[in-house]
């Protein structure tokens, strides 16, 4: 979002923003806990005008509905007094250097600066200028300091108001490229060596990968709610033993390129998200993509209801962790270089592995992820059948050179398909009539000169996809390909597929009947990366013979970050016990999926079969 400013504010922004400064301080540090369920006396604005402030048993009897609103509430109070606050400073500051005109400008500029700017973002907001001096200056040289700090004023703005974007750096990383960095910098920072400088007793702070000036770095996150504190860790090279890396981590970027993706997450809009909730429209009824539902009217004809049907959901906070166990003896004999190639080999993988697991097929029950394969379409080329009455009419179309066919219920025939009709009085109908054109849910186009027929309650028949048994020795890229074609025919997009790692090999060693290998993109292993254009991610999540294709960029479906992946190094009753340590990685994450249509889940051996010519 571009901030704007009229070309005073620019000039005098930077004022009084310096002014309000303080005031952010003293905007509630707890507001991060505002996710802990809370209770529930009455609460607003009391006699004198101020915000009644709730304790956190009085939140926690609140229900959720009234939980969200208080804090949305709270948040716009401190916005009010925020602005209030401002304005009388800027009245005293500029008393006698601006007219009231654009004294009052300044202020409507400041009130829709931060009437949109979520409250955290303001809670953790850090000054970056200095108040203007305040001994006597010319009007030109206070204006030339005022428009040099507004314009950095400005810079720090936009930056807040795109806080929810994951830091560019790491973006740009793989997800086990993410996970290796995280790893690495973790068991070679000062963090950990203080773990076992105290014999490895008790916990380290959490850590993560953080981005400041276009770095990725090493940070430890404190656990005393959100908004709290992030520090860097470094590391100690005169005392560390071991190999010691380097605290930040430049250029883990990996190639854009859109065939190299080998995970979920890779094919997904990530971002990063301050609320333990992401309440949004649903789709839950997408029938007629194409047309909505539309049709011609003549004047004062009454429009048809849309199939496409949404409704509110709320997906909530979900935590995704794994952990591994490590002697303490292990770790005083072999050393850390040991450690970190034991880990690297393990905890990657099984990290990845139970993310994927959960975006692709938790159940959405307890503390599991509704997976995309559970509300997506099935690969289903099979045909439609009509049975007596199903066709309500045969009418003229393009003046007798077309027939206009509608049908008593929606057809679920797409723009191209084949359709099949038999029993007709007129025996010209009963035939396959090839490239049907779809006019909407209800009516379609057939080319076969109009024939009139006054009663087709009889008539019967059948649709099919034109890829229905029409593939010669049909394999899986076949499969993957219709997929893709499939989505596109019913006004979907399809960005992307993810299959086993093994059937990745398996289509990479496809020949042609003379034994040579198709002209298929694969990487260095052997493995198809994009069919058609389109990346393929693949995963053991994804069982062999399985696959899913669809739309993952923001339209269908997104993943939000509350709390990036991070690392911890802990003791607990039972590794105290065998002396050993515990590792563990984590996240919580929001999935939401708007429109589980834009994705079709099938197995390969079923499709083949549909594809495959008799």
């Amino acid at each position: 979002m571009k901030l704007r400013f009229s070309k005073k504010t620019q000039l005098i922004f930077g004022i009084a923003f310096s002014l309000v400064a303080t005031l952010v301080f003293f905007l509630s540090p707890e507001f991060g806990a505002s996710m802990i369920m809370a209770s529930v006396p009455v609460w607003g604005l009391v006699s004198d005008g101020t915000f009644k402030e709730l304790s956190v048993e009085e939140i926690a009897k609140l229900s959720p509905d009234d939980q969200t609103k208080y804090f949305a509430d709270k948040a716009e109070n401190q916005k009010a007094e925020m602005i209030k606050d401002f304005d009388a400073k800027i009245d005293a500051k500029t008393k006698d250097f601006l007219n009231k005109t654009e004294v009052d400008q300044i202020k409507a500029d400041f009130a829709a600066q931060i009437k949109d700017m979520p409250i955290e973002a303001l809670n953790k907001y850090n000054e970056t200028i200095e108040g203007l001096k305040t001994e006597i200056k010319s009007v030109e040289d206070l204006a030339a300091e005022v428009k040099e700090i507004a314009r950095k004023q400005g810079t720090e703005l936009a930056k807040l108001k795109e806080g929810n974007a994951i830091p560019d750096v790491r973006r740009k990383a793989s997800r086990r490229t993410h996970i290796e960095e995280l790893i690495k910098h973790a068991l070679t920072s000062k963090e950990f060596e203080n773990f076992k400088s105290r014999g490895f007793v008790g916990a380290s702070s959490k850590m993560v990968l953080g981005q400041e000036d276009n770095k990725v770095q090493l940070k430890t996150l404190s656990d005393t709610g959100e908004g709290a504190a992030i520090e860097k860790a470094t590391v100690d090279t005169t005392s560390h033993t071991g190999t010691v890396l380097i605290s930040e981590v430049s250029d883990i970027v990996r190639d854009d390129s859109p065939t190299r993706v080998s995970h979920v997450r890779d094919l997904l809009n990530v971002s990063m998200t301050d609320q333990a909730q992401v309440v949004a429209g649903q789709v839950y009824d997408f029938t007629d993509a194409l047309t909505l539902g539309a049709v011609m009217l003549a004047e004062n004809g009454q429009a048809p209801e849309s199939v496409f049907k949404s409704k509110e959901n709320t997906w909530g906070l979900k935590r995704i962790a794994n952990s591994m166990r490590l002697s303490k003896r292990e770790i005083a004999v072999n050393g850390l270089k040991w450690v970190m190639d034991k880990v690297l080999a393990k905890l990657p993988d099984a990290t990845l592995f139970v993310e994927d697991v959960q975006l692709l097929f938790g159940d959405g029950t307890g503390d599991n992820v509704l997976g995309l394969a559970k509300g997506a379409q099935a690969f289903n080329l099979a045909p439609n059948t009509y049975v007596a009455t199903a066709i309500a009419s045969v009418a003229t179309y393009n003046s007798d050179a077309q027939a206009l066919i509608t049908f008593a219920a929606n057809h679920k025939i797409k723009n191209g398909d084949n359709l099949t009709i038999a029993n007709a009085t007129e025996a010209t109908y009963n035939a396959t009539h090839s490239s049907v054109e779809v006019i909407n849910a209800k009516q379609v186009v057939i080319d076969l000169a109009y024939v009139a027929e006054a009663d087709t309650s009889a008539w019967t028949g059948s649709s099919t996809s034109p890829f229905y048994n029409q593939i010669d020795s049909a394999q899986e890229y076949d499969v993957l390909a219709v997929s893709d074609a499939n989505l596109e025919a019913g006004e979907f997009v399809c960005s992307g597929h993810v299959i086993h790692p093994s059937q990745a090999t398996q289509i990479g060693l496809l020949k042609d009947s003379q034994g040579n290998y198709l002209n298929i993109s694969k990487d260095a292993n052997g493995r198809v990366t994009g069919v058609n254009g389109k990346p393929v991610a693949t995963t053991t999540a994804m069982p062999y013979g399985k696959f899913i294709s669809g739309d993952f960029s923001r339209n269908g479906v997104e993943l939000r970050e509350f709390t990036p992946l991070n690392i911890q190094f802990a003791e607990d009753v039972e590794s105290v016990k065998k002396n050993e340590i515990v590792i563990v990685i984590q996240e919580e994450i929001i999935f939401p999926i708007y429109n589980p249509y834009w994705f079709t889940f099938g197995k390969f051996s079923t499709a083949k079969t549909q594809l495959e010519t008799p």
